[in-house]
């Protein structure tokens, strides 16, 4: 029974990953979308109608945007969630949850940040 158990908890413990790495590679790609968005829609000689440059932006971009920050944000909520817990499960465990989601918090701001600087980038290097 208890190899069963430990089974269960396993696969459990998967799809909860599963789960989690989707909606961070679903968050990459809105971040993505919405600096893409500003960027494209502020230059004016970059937004061309008949040009590849919106195919690179708003096809490749989120593909590229969901398999590299995607899993940076994944593996940094688990390296979060670990840290904290090691720190603060003897002295604090109650205050756990909050620090985690405000140490996520800032780190999806400084993601944001870091994507739309990508982007900018990628638009200089297209132009």
């Amino acid at each position: 029974m208890n190899r069963i158990q430990k089974n269960r908890q396993r696969a459990q413990q998967d799809i909860q990953d599963f789960k989690v790495k989707k909606n961070a590679r679903i968050i990459s790609v809105l971040f993505w979308f919405a600096s893409s968005m500003y960027i494209y829609s502020n230059d004016v000689g970059f937004s061309d109608v008949y040009s590849w440059k919106p195919f690179v932006f708003f096809i490749l971009g989120p593909i590229f945007s969901a398999i590299l920050f995607g899993n940076i944000i994944f593996y940094a909520q688990k390296l979060i969630e670990k840290t904290t817990i090691k720190f603060l499960e003897a002295s604090r465990p109650q205050v756990i949850p909050v620090v985690v989601i405000i140490v996520f918090f800032c780190f999806l701001v400084g993601i944001f940040l870091l994507i739309f600087e990508f982007a900018k980038i990628l638009q200089h290097l297209l132009h």
